[in-house]
């Protein structure tokens, strides 16, 4: 299963984190692959000039600067790995 833990902080909510939130639930549910991705909110990750941040287990990439355009064509790059 992989994890998308999502900052919602102050800052990155202040840059639209709360939108990139839906759009990777929506996204993750569009692909059907809601029992193979899991969203995660949570806190400060410690990059809040460069939100919204994500990061991605396993593996440990960080994506920074996301918006909801981008989250399709991130949840389609996880499919493609076999997520």
């Amino acid at each position: 299963m992989k994890r998308i833990y999502i900052c919602l902080g102050p800052h990155c909510r202040g840059r639209g984190a709360a939108d990139v939130h839906i759009a990777l639930e929506d996204a993750i549910w569009r692909a059907g692959l809601s029992d193979q991705i899991t969203c995660i909110a949570g806190s400060c990750q410690d990059r809040c000039t460069i939100g919204p941040n994500l990061l991605v287990y396993p593996g440990g990439r960080r994506f920074h600067g996301m918006t909801p355009a981008e989250i399709p064509i991130l949840i389609a790059q996880l499919a493609d790995t076999g997520v």
